[in-house]
């Protein structure tokens, strides 16, 4: 499952990836970037709120009460589960497929922007925070929560295999650094007012085999030869029985487009 989530209808197990999305959304971490980046929008009633990389659209149906939302998502497996809960749930939210570094949506037609866990899988992060610039109205926000991969730590079990399994992480994401790296990026993209602020992400268990989906890098790494088969089992097992402990740290930021004078 390398590099996944960048080509979700290509992986060869879409239905992975969406089952990853609801079990990643259930952990504690996860749920409090939600509240955090739902803070950060200021979102009023009725604002046009844009998500960007909505995945399976459970955060897009969250905030659909107090805002008219549209998600967006490259995959259009993704969209097409968005659309079946939003529907499920008599939920009035629109979903399109389409480029987060290419919107093809017009300019200024949005109050907020959120990414979540998104610009991680782009080669060009500052591509789409420009797009988002672009469609936000003057003084519009937008807020992301990305990861720092780079700082990744896991302790506990073989460290060989928690070397391995590491540099399969970096090498699968085209942009592992990317959380560190929003505030410049924000700036670059042409926002002021830019907030930032580390989020440590510590866990044990179903938070090192799901939340960091360690599991499937440990099986990159075995298929490039990096280490064996079963010092991988090994290595899960001991994850499994809460042995392994993983550090690693999110960034949460926030900016507003500049008002036209």
């Amino acid at each position: 499952m390398d590099g996944s989530f960048s080509r979700v209808d290509g992986s060869g197990d879409p239905a992975a990836l969406v089952r990853y999305l609801d079990e990643a959304g259930e952990l504690a971490p996860f749920q409090e970037a939600d509240r955090l980046l739902l803070a950060e929008l200021r979102i009023h009633p009725g604002d046009r709120v844009l998500d960007v990389g909505c995945g399976t659209g459970e955060d897009a149906v969250a905030i659909a009460d107090a805002a008219r939302v549209t998600g967006l998502d490259a995959s259009a497996t993704m969209i097409a589960e968005a659309r079946r809960r939003a529907a499920e749930r008599g939920v009035a939210a629109t979903f399109v497929v389409g480029s987060a570094e290419r919107l093809g949506l017009a300019g200024g037609a949005f109050d907020a922007c959120r990414f979540e866990r998104v610009l991680q899988h782009l080669g060009d992060p500052l591509a789409a925070l420009r797009e988002a610039a672009r469609v936000l109205r003057p003084g519009g926000r937008v807020a992301a929560f990305e990861p720092d991969w780079t700082n990744l730590d896991v302790t506990g079990g073989d460290p060989a295999v928690a070397t391995a399994a590491r540099e399969a992480r970096l090498r699968g994401i085209a942009s592992p650094a990317v959380g560190a790296a929003l505030p410049g990026l924000l700036a670059a993209a042409g926002f002021v007012d830019v907030r930032s602020r580390p989020l440590p992400l510590s866990g044990a268990g179903p938070v090192v085999l799901r939340g960091l989906r360690l599991g499937d890098y440990a099986r990159a790494a075995v298929a490039t030869g990096a280490i064996t088969a079963a010092a991988a089992a090994d290595w899960l097992a001991a994850a499994e029985r809460g042995e392994l402990r993983a550090r690693a740290t999110m960034h949460l930021a926030s900016a507003t487009r500049p008002d036209v004078t």
